[in-house]
Order: C-alpha cells, then sequence, then structure tokens
C-alpha cells in the first residue's frame, strides 16, 4: 500500500494544528478553547472551498505541493515544522490570547488539505 505524500502532509499539519489548538486552550485563555476549535475547523473549511471555487476557475490550477520533484519537499515540509513549532508558544508565553497563531495555522492547514484535494488517483 503506498502512502501518498500530499495526504501525508495534510495529517502530520493537522496533527500538529490539534496541538497547538490543544495548547492554545490550556497554556493561553482556558476560556477560549472552545473559540480555537471553531476557529480551527471553519476557517479550515472555508478555506477549503473558497479556494476550491478559485482554482476552479483559474486558467492553469496549481500543481500538488509536493510532486515527484526533489526540490519542492523540503518547501513541503517547512509547513508541519511551523505549525508543530508554533504549539510551543503558548507554553512560552502563557496566558495570552494566541487566535491570530491558529488563525495562521489553519490556513497553512487548508493550504496541504487543498494539495491534498489536487492529486488525482493513478488509475485515472
Amino acid at each position: 500500500m503506498k502512502v501518498e505524500p500530499n495526504l501525508l502532509l495534510a495529517v502530520a499539519t493537522g496533527t500538529a494544528l490539534v496541538l497547538l489548538v490543544l495548547t492554545a486552550g490550556t497554556f493561553g485563555r482556558p476560556d477560549y478553547l472552545f473559540r480555537y476549535s471553531v476557529i480551527a475547523i471553519g476557517f479550515s473549511a472555508c478555506y477549503v472551498v473558497l479556494n476550491t471555487l478559485i482554482e476552479s476557475r483559474a486558467v492553469a490550477p496549481p500543481r500538488p505541493m509536493v510532486s515527484r520533484e526533489v526540490r519542492a519537499l523540503p518547501w513541503a515540509a517547512f509547513i508541519p515544522a511551523f505549525v508543530l513549532l508554533s504549539a510551543a508558544v503558548p507554553v512560552i508565553l502563557t496566558g495570552r490570547d494566541f487566535a491570530l497563531l491558529v488563525i495562521v495555522c489553519t490556513v497553512l492547514f487548508g493550504l496541504t488539505v487543498r494539495s491534498a484535494m489536487r492529486v488525482r488517483p493513478a488509475g485515472t
């Protein structure tokens, strides 16, 4: 069974985003955990839907983030690493509101999900 690299990138970024939401809710403002969860789910869904609509009108839709070229891999690996390192920020700076950090990382997660959706199955 072969694992699609773009799907693996989206899963890794999503796992890091869940960790960010949990650490922001625990070490940030504790009453904002529900708010961060709604932001992460809502913004990622909106990003994927709106990006799909915009790409359907494009003349040449963009390629997936991870391709067979070796040069594309380091840039794609930067996204889950950035989100994972962002999950450490609430531990260091406790008691603050991290909604903007959650929004930025959610948009990056939406970018990886949209990249995984662009990949066509091998039989098609």
